[in-house]
């Protein structure tokens, strides 16, 4: 198991480089469009990264605020959405600490491919205050790689692929539920859907009786906070 010391390494300045050449907004701009958001509401982003998700949510709602450890990836985002409205923000954070000092305050949250880079155990811990930072019935939004996908499976047995560095948790759909509901949340929606690469072209085949369950690659849940815990 890595520390914290470590794995903050693994997310500093070359991995905030890789990732703004690699990753594509495809992937987050076929999810939100689709999602209930309010001129209302206010937004959390943990693990927000340089802010992909501020083009597609500031002008839908009321305040966004991204957060994420990672000081490479906050600079990254102010420089990247310094011309974004006055009601976007990037804070450099502890999540627990964050929330711990906003509780009750947004009704909606994300956490778009972050889940994977933590343990169960600080992954619990996280949920738990998030669950503290929205407000009665707010939504957490978690998009992640789905363990049951058959490139996951390759990556898990180092089989051809070799599994991202950084991710070092990536589960299946019932473990992530698992954990929300362990966190005070209840299970809205979930869907487990394409990747949003060229390897979209094998989704079809994620319909198929028996083998249809390895060609899901990505999950996506709504979780609604329906009660308070505050022992975390």
């Amino acid at each position: 198991m890595l520390s914290k010391d470590k794995l903050k390494q693994m997310h500093g300045e070359a991995y905030v480089e890789s990732f703004e050449k690699e990753q594509s907004q495809l992937r987050l701009a076929r999810l939100i469009s689709s999602l209930p958001v309010s001129k209302s509401h206010n937004v959390a982003d943990f693990g927000c990264g340089s802010g992909m998700l501020v083009p597609l949510l500031s002008d839908r709602v009321d305040s966004y605020t991204g957060i994420d450890f990672s000081e490479q990836f906050i600079k990254a985002a102010k420089i990247k959405n310094q011309r974004s409205g006055s009601n976007i923000n990037f804070v450099c954070a502890d999540i627990s600490k964050f929330c711990s000092e906003n509780q009750d305050v947004f009704d909606l949250a994300f956490a778009m491919d972050f889940s994977e880079h933590v343990y169960d155990k600080e992954w619990l811990n996280i949920l738990k205050a998030i669950n503290s930072s929205l407000k009665e019935g707010g939504r957490l939004y978690i998009h992640t790689p789905n363990a049951e996908f058959f490139l996951e499976i390759m990556k898990k047995h180092n089989f051809i692929v070799k599994q991202f560095p950084e991710h070092i948790a990536v589960r299946d759909l019932q473990s992530n539920c698992d954990l929300l509901k362990s966190a005070g949340f209840e299970i809205g929606k979930t869907d487990l859907i394409a990747h949003y690469n060229v390897l979209r072209v094998l989704h079809p085949i994620s319909f198929m009786p028996g083998i249809g369950r390895y060609f899901k690659a990505r999950i996506f849940i709504e979780a609604i906070k329906n009660r308070r815990l505050d022992d975390y």
